[in-house]
């Protein structure tokens, strides 16, 4: 500590001058929404909101709605993010100006080989992606899919009624969850996992620790944040 008493007047002054910046740096995004008039968790200096996701993503944005309503700005480090939760304005985001305003999506760069794939593709490779698979979703092969659907639906309300009968308050995540992930697997990949009574099996398994969140994998998703912005430039 006493070597810093001994340090130049030009040494204190760039000292300075450098935290000064560093401060200004990691706090020049924040104030995006602030001046939009859009409320959301207060940001920490480089981490932004992305402490909040201890807790898993889900919790978090139950959290943020009941606090700031249907809309509310969050900071992916230093990446301003919109979140809306009003049907009418995720229609037009999601449908009526998807194709021309909204083709990109939020991109923790962890893709890897996938970085074509359509939900992380962006700009002119997403609509030409977009355009090569949308024959494979027309109305007649969507018809298609909901025999599965029905399928899965029924053994949801068998699994409900079971724990009804026997006088069980029923978590509706632990059911719509498998549901989901039946009826997906069995669309997309014609795979039968049954993962509303089979929650053992391995592909159940895997996923649930991939949606498992714990503050190591909220420190690994800011460093990679970082880290994809600086490789590249080495």
């Amino acid at each position: 500590m006493a070597h810093f008493l001994y340090l130049s007047a030009e040494t204190w002054t760039l000292l300075v001058a450098f935290i000064t910046l560093l401060v200004v740096y990691a706090y020049w995004p924040y104030g995006v929404f602030k001046r939009l008039g859009i409320p959301g968790p207060k940001p920490v200096m480089f981490f932004g909101t992305m402490l909040g996701y201890r807790e898993g993503f889900i919790k978090f944005d139950e959290e943020c709605f009941k606090k700031y309503g249907r809309t509310w700005g969050i900071y992916d480090g230093r990446l301003p993010a919109l979140c809306i939760t009003d049907p009418a304005t995720i229609k037009t985001v999601l449908v009526k100006e998807c194709y021309n305003l909204f083709t990109n999506r939020r991109n923790f760069h962890l893709n890897g080989p996938l970085y074509d794939a359509v939900s992380i593709a962006e700009d002119e490779q997403w609509k030409r992606i977009r355009g090569i698979l949308s024959p494979f979703f027309t109305s007649g092969r969507l018809k298609e899919m909901f025999v599965l659907m029905k399928q899965h639906s029924a053994n949801l309300i068998s699994s409900m009624k079971k724990k009804v009968e026997k006088d069980e308050p029923l978590e509706l995540k632990e059911f719509f969850g498998p549901f989901s992930m039946d009826t997906v697997t069995s669309s997309a990949f014609s795979v039968d996992i049954d993962s509303l009574n089979n929650p053992a099996d391995p592909f159940v398994s895997n996923i649930k620790k991939m949606l498992k969140f714990d503050i190591f994998s909220v420190l690994f998703l800011i460093a990679s944040t970082v880290l994809v912005k600086i490789l590249p430039n080495l």
